[in-house]
């Protein structure tokens, strides 16, 4: 099986997260990253960042679309001329499954769960619906969070998307999570304190600690 990275929306901790699964179970289990969309690579892409701090774990795979601008997904294919094809998508992920059926994927999701991927309103939630995988939702620890994670999550259910867990990034906070759990029905799986530097030592410290009871192993065995 393979577990998808989902978040609240933009800059809420995604590709961090990505990387401290990976660090805390790359060593146990066979696993590859993947981010299938990308945007704002002119500013750094995020399979660069995951390859600088685990990539001695774990291979990180080509994303299928990756587009500069820092835009939504289908504003940043039109910029570029371009389309993206759910159905590529798809075949991507068969493809990848091939390569290898001992190996289970991490793959990072872009943006938040409505964010559209083509013109015609094919949104993450439908690429994800398709992808039959389970969810692992990121979000932040501070004020707002418990709005955007329960209407996140509303809309995961609704789709009949299942949901692996939460993932709190930032400073503890034991109301909010309380919140979320008990008015989302969702168990916090793990939070994940500010990491600087954001460097492989902090990253590997880091995972020491994330997901003590293993909640999220049987997913990517």
């Amino acid at each position: 099986m393979s577990l998808v990275v989902i978040g609240t929306g933009t800059e809420v901790g995604k590709t961090v997260t990505c990387a401290v699964l990976l660090a805390r179970y790359g060593k146990s289990l066979q696993l590859a990253y993947w981010k299938p969309v990308a945007t704002g690579a002119s500013e750094g892409s995020d399979s660069e960042f995951v390859k600088r701090i685990v990539g001695h774990l774990v291979p990180v795979l080509d994303e299928r679309y990756s587009f500069s601008p820092p835009l939504s997904p289908h504003l940043a294919a039109r910029r570029h001329r371009k389309t993206i094809e759910p159905e590529a998508l798809l075949e991507a992920l068969v493809a990848h499954g091939l390569e290898d059926e001992d190996r289970s994927l991490v793959i990072e999701g872009v943006g938040g769960l409505l964010v559209p991927l083509t013109s015609s309103g094919y949104l993450l939630a439908d690429l994800l619906r398709d992808f039959h995988l389970p969810c692992l939702l990121v979000a932040t620890s501070t004020l707002g969070t418990i709005n955007h994670t329960l209407l996140t999550l509303e809309a995961l259910r609704s789709r009949r998307i299942e949901v692996a867990g939460v993932v709190l990034n930032g400073p503890r906070n034991r109301d909010n999570r309380e919140a979320i759990e008990r008015f989302g029905e969702a168990e916090v799986v793990a939070e994940i304190p500010l990491v600087r530097p954001l460097s492989r030592a902090a990253v590997l410290r880091t995972a020491r600690n994330f997901d003590r009871r293993g909640r999220l192993k049987r997913y990517l065995m």
